[in-house]
């Protein structure tokens, strides 16, 4: 496979796909846990392309009755089978691709789960079935503890997608640079790998703004002054912390006791749910914050960081002064 970093995943995907070829059958059913952003999706995509099957992608709170799962069976590959659904020739098994798979309702996962197992709908009337083409569910999630047991139990290979080391990000963004076009220094790259929190989708979208920002400038050359230039007008700080994670961390900081996920959201005009999925995770990785019972409190790694930041701010402030005094 040609995606960065996920070594391990890849070799036990690619001994699935080499042995149900030889079978002629479908891969396993495979769970991708994890952040978002991580490469779940492209490795689905992965899969699909290097099997030669067909990619079907499929919102999951969208699957919740048995007429649901009759549609996306007639989209599947239905190529060398008899019309009793026996194999007569090499198949193609679909590979079926769920982005945020906890939240299929219930009665589909029940459904569906039954028809992953046997490849066979039973509609609960009285000598109704569908046969189904064998197919390869790869349910991506954020959270897998949200499934139903049986239905997770169906995905017979499990992975998770963490965050990826700094080298893996830095060829990342190098290949992509190299994809846009674009020409930028090693210095370039390394800064903005470093504020990319090991995330491949975050890592992309800032060569994009490197790119934009180099066109809008009419630069040719995407260097580390420019780049810096760049994070200081995204307000995205060395970390790679944003206006908002910053905001949270000085709120808590100021707070000296833990505040509550509902009251946090309050302060900082942010849904609980973002918070809790999309802004805690990384600042809780970098030992800035914890969470307890009692709410979301910063640790002294965290108020050394707000300390830095603030001194970083008044000597910006006293340099422009005295630039100001100068002239």
């Amino acid at each position: 496979m040609n995606l960065v970093g996920h070594t391990d995943t890849k070799g036990q995907i690619a001994i699935a796909m080499k042995a149900a070829k030889k079978r002629n059958m479908a891969m396993p059913h495979m769970l991708f846990s994890g952040l978002a952003g991580c490469g779940k999706t492209s490795m689905a995509q992965e899969i699909a392309l290097i099997s030669k099957c067909n990619f079907l992608s499929v919102i999951s709170t969208n699957i919740r009755t048995h007429e649901d799962i009759i549609h996306l069976i007639e989209k599947m590959n239905h190529c060398n089978y008899n019309e009793q659904g026996d194999r007569i020739g090499t198949i193609y098994p679909t590979i079926l691709f769920l982005d945020e798979v906890h939240q299929m309702p219930s009665l589909g996962q029940e459904i569906l789960g039954l028809v992953m197992e046997r490849f066979i709908l039973d509609t609960g009337q009285p000598n109704k079935f569908y046969w189904a083409p064998y197919f390869t569910v790869i349910g991506a999630t954020t959270d897998d503890g949200k499934l139903n047991k049986p239905f997770r139990e169906r995905f017979k290979l499990r992975f998770i997608f963490e965050q990826y080391s700094l080298n893996e990000i830095l060829k990342i963004v190098e290949m992509y640079s190299k994809k846009l076009n674009m020409v930028i220094t090693n210095n370039s790259a390394i800064a903005i790998a470093k504020r990319s929190k090991g995330i491949p989708r975050i890592a992309v979208g800032y060569v994009e703004r490197m790119r934009d920002f180099l066109l809008a400038t009419d630069k040719k050359l995407a260097n580390s002054t420019l780049t810096e230039v760049l994070f200081k007008k995204l307000k995205i700080d060395e970390e790679g912390l944003t206006v908002t994670e910053r905001k949270l961390l000085k709120v808590l900081y100021d707070a000296k006791t833990p505040i509550g996920i509902d009251n946090l959201a309050m302060i900082l005009n942010e849904s609980p749910k973002n918070l809790v999925g999309a802004i805690e995770p990384f600042l809780m990785q970098k030992g800035f914050i914890t969470r307890n019972n009692k709410g979301r409190s910063i640790t002294k790694i965290g108020s050394n960081y707000i300390k830095h930041i603030d001194n970083s701010v008044e000597k910006e402030k006293s340099e422009i002064t005295m630039d100001y005094i100068r002239k």
